[in-house]
Parts: structure tokens; sequence; C-alpha cells
């Protein structure tokens, strides 16, 4: 049962904050309280502000203007370090883990007390396990950080700051790479800081996820704080329609009606792990999604096809015509594109341009001699962002404007646009739509459909069973590193796409 919050003082407190960057505003004028025994959830597009807010109250970003209030009391919070002593644990939606140290050492980072400058490893350790075990996360404190799938990422990004007993906890798209039982187990969490007398802000795109935990929602569009109300006050509609100023329909295109299309692209491959046939083709217009639980072995498949880790005995044929994926250079060359699950570590580079990004993959296009032809680059930049709809800063400062300064969905905007631009004959999409608000999803559907529509082949990855029904003409289940089914029609419902994927047989072979 959730707080009664109304009687208690705010334990955090904004006062007309606002930021800017490169003369835009991004928050202006934020007034919010927060509770403690609270989830008080953020809201809106991306693009909206709510990261930089939390930046803010997380000592990363300093405001402009305005005041920050804890428990009554106003601060100025120079870094996180002074943050996390004031009581404020960020939980990032960019996780913040080094992946050279193990996930003990990230767990405890700047916070373990040596003792005469010594580490004591054992009881390093057991206290990491405490941390993970308060999540249910089952993993090994000994490993190195970058050796964890996104999700165990994720558990161990969650610990480290829980272990800290912070009085307000951020959670920033926290969910976006868990599993469902892992995000039952963070909900739980969620609901046991509510009743500790914790202040915890929640943001994310899931909607249902904030209808099922929140107190109260904060609605927030252009940097501006539309609404804050109880949630009894909401349903899914309402918070969309507050979120995008208007009533959002179609959320996904229609589907290909060439029923009996030619087959423009088959795969077929051994992985050397498992050893089983996997091949499948498709079609004409059509977008095939692949799907499963996590672990499967869907995203090492899909990557091999972009020349990514082994491939096995494998062949890939466009057209009739075989393609080379040796290598992600080589694949690049054969028309092959992939949109990484991670955007900021795999798919862009956050210190350099838009320009920059856009450009990455097709530089030797435009060069003579090793110099680049910069007039015809930003032309082609231009027309991208202007296809996108791609929401800059400033967009007559496309050399400058560093990408780490975009919100998470204009990020993949770039990331999708710099894959783009080499026209490409296979779209490899990883998670396409994580941790990307409603609105923006809607933008990267109908752009997937208009792809396959233009005779691009689109093979979509996702974990979210809704999206794989709605958007996708055909989805390959994997289990154990087999195809387990191959639905379509009126297969293709969530009881069908569950039960292939606790199949544990042999497989269909697609």
């Amino acid at each position: 049962m959730r707080s009664d919050i109304s009687s208690q003082p705010p334990a955090l407190e904004l006062r007309s904050l606002s930021k800017s960057f490169a003369g835009n505003a991004a928050v202006r004028d934020l007034n919010l309280e927060v509770h403690g025994g609270e989830i008080h959830s953020l809201v809106g597009e991306n693009g909206a502000g709510k990261s930089t807010v939390m930046k803010m109250i997380a000592g990363i970003y300093a405001p402009d203007s305005g005041e920050i209030l804890l428990k009554g009391r106003a601060v100025r919070l120079d870094g996180y370090d002074q943050a996390r002593k004031a009581g404020v644990g960020l939980v990032y939606q960019e996780l913040s883990l080094l992946p050279h140290l193990s996930v003990a050492e990230n767990i405890f980072l700047g916070v373990w007390k040596s003792r005469f400058g010594l580490v004591r490893w054992g009881e390093l350790h057991a206290r990491a396990r405490e941390a993970l075990s308060l999540i249910g996360a089952d993993v090994d404190p000994s490993v190195l950080a970058g050796d964890l799938p996104m999700a165990r990422r994720q558990m161990v990004e969650i610990a480290k700051v829980l272990i800290q007993n912070p009085d307000i906890v951020i959670l920033d798209e926290p969910t976006t790479a868990l599993s469902a039982d892992e995000a039952e187990r963070l909900f739980a969490v969620m609901d046991d800081l509510r009743k500790k007398g914790c202040a915890v802000v929640f943001i994310s795109h899931r909607l249902k996820e904030v209808l099922r935990i929140s107190d109260r929602v904060t609605v927030m569009k252009d940097g501006v704080k539309i609404l804050t109300e109880k949630i009894e006050f909401f349903d899914e509609d309402k918070i969309i329609s507050l979120m995008v100023g208007r009533e959002l329909t179609d959320i996904y295109p229609p589907k290909s009606t060439r029923g009996g299309a030619k087959e423009v692209f088959s795969f077929r491959t051994v992985p050397p792990l498992s050893g089983r046939e996997v091949s499948f083709s498709v079609q004409e217009g059509e977008v095939l999604g692949v799907g499963g639980l996590a672990g499967q072995g869907q995203d090492a498949l899909l990557e091999s096809m972009f020349g990514i880790g082994s491939a096995g005995r494998s062949s890939m044929l466009l057209n009739g015509k075989a393609l080379s994926f040796s290598s992600p250079r080589r694949a690049i060359r054969s028309s092959i594109a992939l949109v990484p699950q991670d955007r900021n570590r795999q798919g862009g580079f956050g210190v350099l341009s838009i320009s920059e990004n856009i450009s990455a993959a097709t530089l030797r296009d435009r060069q003579t001699l090793g110099f680049v032809h910069v007039r015809e680059e930003r032309g082609a930049v231009a027309k991208m962002i202007g296809e996108l709809d791609i929401h800059t800063l400033s967009k007559g400062r496309l050399s400058s404007l560093e990408c780490r300064f975009l919100s998470g969905g204009n990020m993949q905007k770039v990331v999708f646009g710099k894959w783009l631009l080499p026209n490409p004959g296979v779209m490899i999409l990883l998670s396409p739509t994580s941790g990307i608000d409603i609105g923006t999803k809607r933008q990267i559907y109908h752009l997937i459909r208009d792809l396959a529509n233009r005779g691009v082949v689109v093979i979509v990855l996702s974990g979210d069973m809704i999206e794989l029904i709605g958007l996708c003409d055909r989805v390959l289940v994997m289990s154990a590193g087999a195809v387990t089914a191959d639905l379509s029609g009126d297969r293709l419902t969530e009881e069908e796409i569950m039960k292939a994927s606790v199949d544990r047989g042999e497989g269909t072979g697609a």
C-alpha cells in the first residue's frame, strides 16, 4: 500500500530550477517536490529535460538559476561525490561502471576504505555479494564489469547505489535492459525503499511500470513541468497526451500486404558453440523479428552477421548475391548495417559532433587524398537530420555540437542516421527502441516499415513481445541457440512466443 505523503515535508525540493546548453533551455523554471516514503515518477518525451533535472540533483550539472533543497536546506552540489555524501544516489541511464575493474571494485569505488593502503579482498567480495543479494542479482563479484551482459551491468549499477543507503534514490530508466523477472525484483526493492522512508525518483518510458509503482507523477515537455498529480489521476492515454501535446494514434504502421512476395534474403549458419544449424529467409517488404528469452544466442547470432564474434560456418545471400561479413569493415562494404543495443558505448561517440557521428560510416565516400569534402558532408548530414526529425540544441552548429548533450531518443536517431546514410541493403536492429519515449518509438516504427517498403531487409531483435507483434510481419523465436518457432499471422501471439521461448527441443531451423 502506498504511503500517505501529504503531511510529510519534502526530502527533495527544486525551486525555479533552470539549465541551458549552448544558449538553448533544457530545463526552465522547474518547481518540484519529492517526499520521503514516495515513489515519484518523472515522464516526458526524449529531450523533455528529465535527465538534465536528475543530473542537477546529483551534482553533475550546476543549475544556471534556482535552488535545490534537501530536507528543507538549500545545498550547492559540486559534483556527484558531494551529492552522494548528502544522501543522493543516482542510477544512470548511461551505465557508469568501469569495464576493466571487477564488479566488487565498481560497487565500492570511492567509498571503500583500505587499511594501511591494503584492501581486504575477501571482505570486499563478501560485502559486494551482500549488496547484490539485496536485489536478487546472481553475479560473481570477482568478474570484470565489462564482461557482463547489459542486464547484469544494470543490476550492478543499482547495487552500487543502494549499498550507500541514500535518502534520495534516482532511477533513470533502470529497467531498460532488465528481464521481466529482474524488473519485478527491482520493483520489490523500490517498494522496500518507500516503506523505509526513502524518496525515490523514477524515470521510465514504460508507462505500465509508471502506473503500477508510482505514488505521484510529474509530466515534462520541452523543459517545462506540465503537471504533477497523484497516480489515480492518470491512465496511459492521459500520460501520452500530456507528453506529446496531442492524441497519439497509429503507434504501429500497417504491415506488409505482399503475401507470397519473392525471397530477397537468406542466412544460414552453424554456430560453433551449439553446433546446431540456424537458417532463415526474408521476403520482399517484410520486417523480420527475433525474440525469445534473453541470453538464448540472439545477440551473438545477429552480431555475427555483421562480422562481430565468430560466424561459424555461415553464408548470406542478398538478391542471390553472396555477402562478405568476415569483419565489420567487410560487412559495411557489403551493404550491411547494425544498430547495436548500447547506443552510447557501441553506437555513437558522445564527445564528437552530430555531423561527425552521422558521417562516420561513410567517410571514405567523401574523401580525396585523405581530405574530407566538408560541404558535401554538411549537406548529407543536414538532410538526414531533417528526415529523422532530430531535435538538436542548435541546428546551425552541427560541426561543434557534441552528441553527449542529446537525449537518448535523439542519440538513437543519430545512430540510425549513421547507418542510413550509406543506403544499406540489410539493416540489423538490436533493441532499437530501448529507453525511448512513445513518440520517438512511433517515429522509429514508421521508419522501419518505410525501409522495408523501400526494399531494405530489416531484422529487429526485441525483448518486448508486444513490440514484436505490433511491428513485425514474422517473428523467429530462439531458445538455447536454436530457432524454436517461426510465427506469423494468427500464430503471432504472446502465448505462442512464450511457449516457443521455453522450448528446449531441437528447434525448427526456420
